[in-house]
């Protein structure tokens, strides 16, 4: 049976024993005498030896590492001072325990506080490995609290909303889309249902800029219902918000309610601006409160700082007017809050019956299939076509800076695994002198602890910086983003968390590997037991490193793959320079105004250096924020099942689109001039995929289709572009001449033969000039518009690849690391074999082998995972497999290249060294 050495000294140590014991933790000969007297001398030999030889033994290592002699350490020792205050303080707190028993305990606030004070220590008197383990940690640690603090603020924070478990979101569904916004009369029958709703309101997005600035900025407002506010539960911080009273019909309610943000930023908190005049580039309204913060609009990211009746609707441009009455124009977004006790499942039985009857009487836009579809609001982040891209992506980062902290954690538990076995006299003399191995494990874990915590201040530091770099770069995004990066409670805990289970994930297994010793052993200065677990140990996790910086750079590699394949794609137009001007004309003014205002613009930018043509149209193609459709009869063409007619996207346009979009004209004629005109019969270009879907072996020109009521001759037909996004198969366009018949907003194109940005500056210029009260609403390059349907692919390689290349770095480090030490402990063998003759190349091979070995492993384990990955995120790709043999190639060929070198160099090293030298050493 094998002996406990521990229990046998649990007695009475003589002088003899503990001078043997000290010995054997590398105190010198003079030293260890003077700790055997003081330890028997004082009798704390019968009590907490583990604590009093902790603290001898410090006293010795700081000293000496500081720079200190070990005889002036030996005297100040054995002066009294220290000596005595030690043995005062472990008298107050200890007692002698009687053999086999146990005495009082400290409490746990005092060896917690003792263990901190002792890792403080030892982490100080190594500072360039403290240095290396918490930029490692922090690494890991901030890229988690970056993406957990997006997730927070678009996901998590919720808005201080009233009962928010009572309200609902309701859109429609049709054949084309699942999730379509209402109309207003759709928003007016819901109002009745007073039986499932207690209110319902209405709101919808747009923009406005100020009429007193030089360069007006845009301003992100709402149109909200009266009642809006009161759905939600809002309060105001100033003042009183919209209610019903202030918007009884359409054109009534100039008023306005400033966002808290808008206010701060604009008004410098001041109150009194409650009761001024807010004058805009849609008209003149009173500012009667400043809504409390906290809500920031219906759409997360993009913070509404005004808001306005939504019976206005008409100030934002003359031909809205007719929203208010036509079930054609669905933009309206709805809330709804369900009576006490009621369900969804009730409501949407109630709404769906709402939509049967539309559809028995045929109303406008629901002669075929139709349906509402209610969505708890709570289950809404942005709108659900988005939230079904947002949530996964969102898992996605989390799960991809999850693994980049495990790999940090193996790093350091592989570095800890190495430094045990430095450690093991050190704890073995602590066990013979009384300590538990719960005690060493619990002291052990306090210092990775620490250093996770020390790593999570650092890498929260981290995290915020790369966010707001990220948030100040000039993306082309569609919308203002505008997010809350502050630390609150969840972002506090959840870097607290991380940080503490990152110290004990990487110090956990080192600690239980070092206190796992051969006691005897160990005081006889021989090897410490576990030595080949500790190997198996650091071999498993350098593989681990591997097998997940492969499976983060398949993932990457596939994502770049995609955005390379997104940037060949043709997208139909757009292949010259050009200027885009988003403009909207607002106020009361009449078609006859707008037109003329819109033709003297279009003059003033044909007049421009360098401008080849001008063109506008209602909606450029690509926009992510709108799409238009109108619904469709062929003679001799079925609808789909169920429908009585096709929906097909369209954008009205002007003569001069064409030329100025690039598109190209594959049959008939264009558009001219009196087909404009609101007198003329209706005419209109189709692309290709229109005429090859209605007539696929007819000339298409000359052909007619019908809207409503109406007969619409097809003129010409030009080449399919790109309509929603990039990816997406050919699309039937029609290109109508509406654009010079009650045109409200669109989007001037402008081509040039030189710098489209210096353009892009000329054009807003001369659209001003024609005309100072014109609303901008965007402006940007063709290029830089062409970017933007690529941005979530670019965003997602972009961050993949960040990751990745940090993840293939820390493996990397753990490599050398791993094989740096077991060259070290090799040192010997590599002596003895280049003294017997030894090839330096083989020596240098053999140590390589070993660490390469586990890398090829690791490589086919995480080739194999990589790709499993790449399966599940198949859809989110383009033009892409999974099983791509590109990804399939690089991605093993660069990891075995920067593997190598990380094992080769120490490799190289010790095929350098003099074998007597390495003799003498080992």
């Amino acid at each position: 049976m094998r002996s406990n050495p521990r229990a046998g000294l649990v007695g009475r140590l003589d002088r003899l024993g503990v001078e043997r014991l000290a010995r054997g933790a590398g105190l010198p000969q003079p030293l260890a005498a003077r700790v055997a007297e003081v330890v028997v001398g004082s009798g704390l030999a019968d009590v907490r030896r583990d604590e009093v030889f902790r603290e001898l033994v410090a006293h010795f290592e700081d000293g000496l590492a500081a720079g200190r002699t070990a005889e002036d350490l030996l005297a100040s020792f054995g002066d009294g001072g220290y000596t005595a205050e030690l043995i005062r303080r472990e008298k107050r707190i200890v007692t002698p325990a009687p053999l086999g028993g146990t005495g009082p305990r400290d409490s746990w606030i005092r060896q917690l506080l003792r263990d901190t004070r002792y890792a403080i220590r030892r982490l100080t008197a190594r500072p360039a490995f403290t240095a290396i383990a918490v930029l490692s940690l922090a690494l890991g640690i901030g890229a988690n609290t970056a993406i957990f603090t997006l997730i927070n603020d678009v996901i998590l924070r919720k808005p201080p909303l009233v009962r928010p478990q009572e309200l609902v979101d309701i859109y429609r569904s049709d054949a084309a889309n699942d999730f379509v916004p209402l109309t207003y009369p759709d928003l007016e029958d819901l109002a009745r249902r007073r039986d499932v709703f207690a209110d319902v309101a209405g709101y919808r997005l747009f923009f406005a800029s100020g009429v007193d600035q030089e360069a007006p900025t845009r301003i992100t407002a709402q149109l909200v219902s009266g009642n809006y506010f009161h759905v939600l539960g809002l309060t105001a911080a100033h003042g009183r918000l919209i209610e019903a009273a202030d918007a009884p019909a359409p054109g009534a309610g100039a008023v306005a309610v400033l966002g808290y943000r808008y206010w701060q930023r604009a008004y410098g908190s001041d109150p009194s601006v409650v009761g001024q005049t807010l004058r805009l580039s849609i008209g003149e309204y009173t500012i009667i409160g400043v809504l409390a913060p906290g809500f920031d609009g219906a759409v997360r990211g993009a913070v509404s700082e005004l808001y306005i009746p939504l019976t206005r609707l008409g100030d934002v441009a003359p031909g809205m007017q007719q929203e208010f009455t036509t079930r054609s124009s669905h933009s309206i977004f709805v809330r709804a809050r369900l009576n006490p006790g009621g369900s969804v499942p009730q409501a949407q039985a109630a709404v769906s019956a709402v939509a049967a009857s539309y559809r028995e009487q045929g109303l406008e836009g629901w002669q075929g299939k139709g349906d509402f579809v209610i969505v708890p609001s709570a289950d809404v982040i942005v709108y659900p076509p988005v939230d079904a891209l947002l949530r996964p992506l969102m898992v996605m980062l989390m799960v991809v800076v999850g693994m980049v902290l495990i790999i940090a954690c193996a790093n350091l538990a592989g570095f800890l695994l190495a430094r045990a076995i430095d450690r093991k006299k050190e704890i073995g003399v602590r066990l013979s002198l009384g300590a538990t191995r719960l005690q060493l494990v619990r002291q052990l874990l306090v210092e990775t602890v620490l250093l996770g915590t020390i790593g999570g201040v650092v890498g929260v530091l981290l995290g915020r910086a790369g966010l707001q770099a990220v948030l100040a770069a000039d993306l082309p995004l569609p919308i203002p983003v505008t997010l809350d990066l502050s630390l609150d409670w969840r972002v506090l805990a959840f870097t607290t968390i991380v940080s503490i289970a990152a110290g004990v994930l990487c110090g956990l297994v080192p600690a239980l590997q070092a206190t796992r010793l051969d006691l005897a052993g160990v005081i006889r200065d021989e090897s410490a037991g576990g030595g080949r677990n500790k190997s198996v140990m650091r071999s498993a996790l350098v593989m681990g490193q591997v097998v997940v910086s492969v499976v983060l750079l398949v993932v990457a590699g596939l994502f770049v793959r995609s955005l390379d394949a997104l940037r060949t794609v043709d997208p139909g137009f757009g292949s010259r320079p050009a200027a885009l001007v988003w403009v909207m004309y607002g106020g009361n003014r009449t078609a006859d105004e707008v037109k003329r205002s819109v033709d003297r613009a279009r003059d003033h930018l044909a007049a421009l250096p360098g401008v080849e043509s001008v063109g506008l149209t209602e909606n450029v193609h690509l926009n992510l924020l709108n799409s238009e459709t109108v619904r469709i009869t062929v003679d001799g063409v079925e609808p789909p099942p169920g429908e009585v007619a096709f929906t097909v996207d369209r954008a009205g346009i002007d003569t001069g689109f064409i030329a100025a979009a690039r598109l190209r004209m594959v049959a008939g004629r264009n558009l001219t001039a009196f087909d404009l005109d609101s007198a003329a019969p209706p005419v209109a270009i189709v692309n290709e995929a229109f005429a090859a879907k209605f007539w696929p072996d007819r000339d298409p020109v000359g052909r007619r289709y019908r809207v409503g009521g109406r007969e619409v001759e097809v003129v010409g037909v030009v080449a399919t572009a790109k309509i929603r996004n990039l990816a997406e198969n050919s699309r039937p366009f029609i290109y109508d001449a509406s654009v010079g018949n009650g045109f409200t907003n669109g989007w001037f194109v402008v081509s040039t033969r030189g710098d489209a940005d210096a353009m892009l500056a000329a054009a807003v210029r001369a659209v001003r000039q024609a005309d100072p009260n014109v609303l901008i609403m965007e402006q940007r390059t063709m290029a830089r518009h062409l970017e933007i349907t690529a941005l979530p692919i670019k965003l997602g390689a972009s961050a993949l690849t960040g990751f990745a290349l940090l993840a293939l770095l820390m493996a990397a480090i753990g490599l050398y690391g791993s094989v740096s030490y077991a060259v070290a402990q090799r040192s010997r063998e590599v002596g003895i074999r280049l003294s017997l003759g030894a090839d330096r190349q083989s020596v240098i091979r053999m140590l390589m082998w070993g660490g390469l070995r586990l890398v090829l492993i690791g490589t086919g384990l995480g080739m194999v995972l990589g790709f499993a990955f790449g399966r599940i995120m198949e859809a989110s790709l383009y033009g892409v497999p999974a099983l791509d043999p590109v990804t399939l190639l690089i991605v093993p060929t660069v990891l075995l290249g920067i593997t190598t070198l990380a094992a080769y160099l120490p490799a190289r090293r010790a095929g350098k060294v003099d074998p007597s030298i390495a003799l003498r050493q080992a």
